[in-house]
């Protein structure tokens, strides 16, 4: 019984610096990439962003729409700077803030590093009225 009670609070341990340090933006070491969690996740959703400044420092903002009939809560996007051929050159996971409501849409804004081209993809969440998350 120690055994699993000692793991639990290992595992709460973790599980909550794991949290904490998402409460800014998450950037891969190098030569790792991140993938989003969300595999299919524009069934549910669209992403349009712009680049443009900010206090002369680039930027991208954007809009996500959910096309679906549930509250999408913790959502995450990826956030990546390509080159010219499409190749990630760097990557960051940001909070987009608050949920998104069904059939909602919410509007972000992050900073970035200056790069030819951007995309961004949902990363993860989760679905507060329908149970489950990705």
């Amino acid at each position: 019984m120690r055994a699993v009670d000692a793991l639990a609070v290992s595992i709460l341990i973790l599980g909550s610096t794991g949290c904490a340090s998402l409460d800014s933006a998450l950037e891969p070491k190098a030569g790792q990439e991140l993938r989003p969690f969300a595999v299919g996740w524009e069934q549910f959703f669209t992403i349009d962003w712009q680049p443009t400044e900010r206090k002369g420092q680039p930027a991208l903002e954007g809009m996500v729409v959910s096309r679906f009939g549930a509250t999408a809560t913790r959502v995450q996007l990826l956030v990546e700077g390509l080159d010219e051929s499409g190749r990630v050159i760097n990557q960051r996971v940001i909070w987009l803030g608050p949920s998104i409501g069904p059939f909602d849409r919410v509007e972000f804004w992050t900073p970035v590093t200056r790069s030819p081209k951007y995309r961004v993809r949902m990363f993860a969440y989760d679905w507060r009225d329908k149970g489950g998350g990705v």
